[in-house]
């Protein structure tokens, strides 16, 4: 008995280097950061509006993930593939919510350091 199983998971790809892009705000005040800084316009999704403290001003991006559920599948006696049910399933993947925090440090309302939280960084 052959037992085949199929699958694969694809993780999108940004066409700029968010951490490159990033440093030019290096030096600006929280206040032009927030005028200027639009990651939704750099194709990440964005949580909510930033949070601010005083020390600190902080961007949530969301990278959804989609992992296909495998297809699941027996060879017959032609070589041809026959699918078996693996059970109830609801979807067609597991979707996962990964994210990554952009903390700006600042002192005196200014940028001055650039730090990276998150699974999905």
């Amino acid at each position: 008995m052959l037992l085949n199983i199929n699958g694969c998971a694809s993780h999108p790809r940004q066409s700029i280097d968010l951490q490159e892009y990033l440093k030019n705000f290096i030096g600006k005040s929280s206040t032009t950061i927030q005028q200027d800084l639009n990651l939704r316009s750099l194709g990440f999704q964005v949580a909510r509006t930033p949070q601010k403290t005083s020390d600190q001003l902080i961007y949530t991006i969301l990278r959804p993930l989609s992992i296909p559920i495998p297809m699941v599948s027996n060879v017959d006696m032609r070589g041809g593939s026959v699918p078996i049910q693996s059970g109830n399933l609801s979807g067609n993947s597991y979707d996962l919510n990964f994210n990554c925090k952009v903390i700006f440090k600042l002192k005196n309302d200014i940028a001055e350091s650039i730090q990276y939280e998150g699974k999905a960084c």
